[in-house]
């Protein structure tokens, strides 16, 4: 999961529980607070009725029927007041509960009569209902009880109103929240965006000289740039000194190399060295020089590869390297014959050595896993794309070889066995590079590998010249069964 997304479902969670908490105690305070105004508001209108009974009852008879009126006049609309005796029997009620009447619980008639005020919650046909009942007392007389009720729909419908009111602002506070954090967490991990971006070109173009540029603030991000740059001043110190250790030793050791491998020549032709024994182990010295001087070629072509040594690039007749290379393989092996394919008269833009040398290294690569068999050059140009193919049927590549055949000295078992140096392929896949193209392989365990190169043709070249190259390439013997220990 990318980093900014896990930042803003953090971001997110951390909202969500503190809109959660914030609504949870703002709906609770409000809902107290409500509750408890309800409940007073029932105690002072039972109080004034209390009053007004208590007065009733100071008076005479008489004059207690004439001027003291029903409870619902001095009560409010919204309220429901009943008037119980000292046994619990009503007495009065106001005229909106009808033919109603306030329910009577025998424990809050005991609590009241103890001179308690009670509160209770109940249901009257599906609605809820506050209850507040207290003693009626005159004179230090107990005279009954009264019971003042009220509808709890108002504080409902207020209730229900606020709690969409936060549950909507919540929505919209989480969803706004929600933009601001993928905005701040986009906006803070940029510069490790860039620093993953520099990383990665740097990664594929191998260019090593390339920094981040120092930000003006002084946070991790910009310590992360800096050790980042330092990183890369000591990496591209380190192989810069490598480069130059691997240039200067392989351009050093040409010149030796080159006087042994003369002096042991001469040794061969002179006959001086008659034994047997002296023979192969002359045989053997002249091999392994020979080793020597081709991975000392190789170190060379690639420090100059590495030091971004560009090659110069004319054009190239595409079809006439792969003459010169097929007329030179005759000679790699005795039981391997090396043939041409189709061969079309192509040019491209290119360094003829080092094209050359990149069809050379593929043929001796197919050669060198090829222990009796054929490997075919072929060059096609399908209108402007000029696609260059070396097959043999060798031994293959296995499949866990595959991935890491191009890479720098890699040996697999069998080129470890065929004495291989491990930087054949690593030199034509930087060849080809230079000339914008690539290598893919077409391999199959036990029968054969095909290498494939696409290069770009500027120009087709007269059919008369592929005539000339089909005449040039018959003149030379294809290898005998016997000869070359192929089958008849």
């Amino acid at each position: 999961m990318p980093l900014r997304l896990r930042l803003c479902i953090w971001n997110a969670l951390v909202i969500f529980g503190a809109i959660c908490l914030l609504s949870t105690l703002t709906y609770a305070i409000e809902a107290r607070s409500l509750a408890e105004d309800l409940d007073d508001s029932l105690e002072t209108q039972g109080r004034n009725l209390t009053a007004v009974y208590q007065a009733k009852a100071s008076l005479p008879p008489r004059t207690r029927e004439r001027f003291i009126p029903q409870p619902s006049v001095f009560s409010a609309p919204a309220y429901h007041v009943q008037v119980l005796d000292p046994s619990g029997a009503i007495v009065e009620r106001t005229q909106s509960l009808g033919e109603r009447s306030l329910p009577i619980h025998e424990m809050a008639l005991r609590r009241a009569g103890d001179g308690e005020a009670v509160f209770e919650t109940f249901t009257v046909e599906g609605q809820n209902v506050r209850l507040y009942t207290a003693p009626l007392l005159a004179d230090e007389e107990f005279l009954g009880y009264i019971q003042v009720a009220r509808s709890l729909k108002a504080l409902e419908d207020a209730m229900g109103f606020l709690r969409s009111t936060l549950m909507l602002a919540g929505a919209g506070l989480l969803s706004v929240s929600i933009l601001v954090g993928w905005f701040l967490a986009g906006l803070s991990l940029r510069p490790i965006g860039r620093i993953t971006q520099a990383a990665q070109d740097i990664s594929l173009s191998g260019k090593l000289d390339r920094r981040l540029p120092l930000e003006g603030s002084r946070d991790e991000i910009a310590r992360l740039v800096a050790t980042f740059n330092r990183m890369m001043d000591r990496i591209d110190n380190g192989f810069a000194a490598q480069r130059r250790f691997v240039a200067d030793a392989s351009h050093e050791l040409r010149t030796p190399l080159t006087t042994i491998r003369g002096n042991l020549e001469l040794l061969r032709r002179s006959g001086a060295v008659s034994q047997p024994e002296m023979r192969d182990a002359l045989d053997d010295v002249t091999s392994e020089a020979a080793r020597m001087a081709r991975l000392v070629q190789g170190l060379l072509a690639l420090a100059r590869a590495d030091s971004g040594q560009a090659l110069e690039r004319v054009p190239v007749r595409l079809d006439d390297v792969i003459g010169r290379v097929h007329r030179e393989a005759q000679a790699l092996s005795d039981t391997v014959a090396v043939r041409l394919d189709r061969v079309d008269p192509v040019q491209v833009m290119g360094d003829v050595d080092a094209l050359k040398q990149l069809l050379l290294i593929l043929v001796e690569n197919g050669v060198k896993y090829t222990l009796r068999g054929t490997v075919t050059v072929g060059l096609v140009n399908n209108g402007g794309d000029a696609t260059l193919r070396v097959h043999d049927t060798g031994s293959g590549i296995a499949d866990e070889d595959l991935p890491h055949i191009f890479e720098r000295f890699y040996r697999s078992s069998t080129s470890r066995a065929s004495g291989g140096t491990g930087l054949g392929l690593a030199i034509a896949r930087w060849i080809a590079e230079e000339h914008g193209a690539a290598i893919t392989v077409e391999t199959k365990v036990g029968e054969g590998t095909t290498f494939v190169v696409h290069l770009d043709a500027i120009r087709a070249i007269p059919d008369e010249t592929a005539a000339e190259l089909e005449d040039m390439t018959a003149q030379i013997p294809a290898p005998s069964a016997a000869g070359r220990g192929l089958p008849a």
